[in-house]
């Protein structure tokens, strides 16, 4: 087991935070709900492995991503198909397209691989940005463990808001991932976005809960959770999700 540990820096970390990415790293490693332990395990790896390829770096550089075409410089442990997502989503998020899902659909990728993929792909990012800011290598990955996905799709699932089918809070009403949407004031598209894949809302919003703040935190504005203000950490995502062309 890949072990996470910040006792020896001069940083104090929370040991909630640190308990939180260790859960999050033993969860890379097993078997998902459409992906195995081995292919959560790559996918992780090739994300990491994204920032690398000069295919990628062309494509960011030119007015648009399709106008560059060639082929990736990867790890050759996974398809054409998965790479092209993996890259893409890692290094040039901002501009994905539906055109551009549609197409990775219409090559055989299934949404469902598709929305556990994106899971893993944030996990990887908030924990490597995490110790980036600190100074620290990036964690050895985990071992993968055996076994086979669930293959467990929500019957609630339908295509509504997104490109992907997702679960609206009100059809997760008495069904068994209703708990993925409880204890939260208001449910954001962001919330819903990965709801084909129920485990990855669970375990991408426990990694929110202590790296940033929980739900109702983040509307709790007589309190502060943290070692800066509430308007000190919108300052900061804002300006990073601007940098990012996040506009959710």
């Amino acid at each position: 087991m890949s072990e996470i540990s910040y006792q020896d820096l001069a940083w104090p970390v929370r040991d909630k935070v640190t308990a939180v990415q260790q859960d999050a790293w033993d969860r890379l490693g097993r078997p998902g709900t459409w992906l195995t332990g081995a292919e959560r395990v790559a996918i992780a790896a090739e994300a990491r492995n994204a920032g690398d390829c000069k295919l990628c770096r062309d494509r960011l550089a030119a007015l648009s991503p399709r106008a560059v075409t060639g082929e990736h410089d990867h790890l050759g442990a996974l398809s054409e198909l998965e790479v092209e997502q993996i890259h893409h989503i890692y290094v040039d998020p901002g501009r994905l397209n539906r055109a551009w899902f549609q197409g990775l659909g219409d090559g055989g990728l299934a949404e469902e691989r598709y929305v556990e993929t994106v899971g893993v792909i944030a996990t990887i990012v908030a924990v490597d940005t995490f110790t980036k800011g600190l100074g620290v290598a990036p964690w050895p990955l985990p071992e993968a463990q055996p076994g086979a996905p669930s293959l467990a799709r929500p019957a609630a699932a339908r295509r509504q808001m997104a490109w992907v089918s997702t679960i609206s809070p009100e059809d997760a009403i008495g069904t068994v991932d209703e708990d993925i949407y409880t204890n939260r004031p208001r449910v954001a598209n962001i919330i819903q976005a990965m709801s084909l894949v129920p485990d990855e809302v669970r375990g991408f919003f426990d990694l929110v809960a202590e790296q940033y703040l929980t739900g109702a935190q983040m509307y709790d504005f007589d309190n502060e959770f943290r070692a800066i203000t509430h308007a000190q950490i919108e300052l900061v995502a804002g300006r990073v999700s601007a940098l990012n062309q996040c506009v959710y």
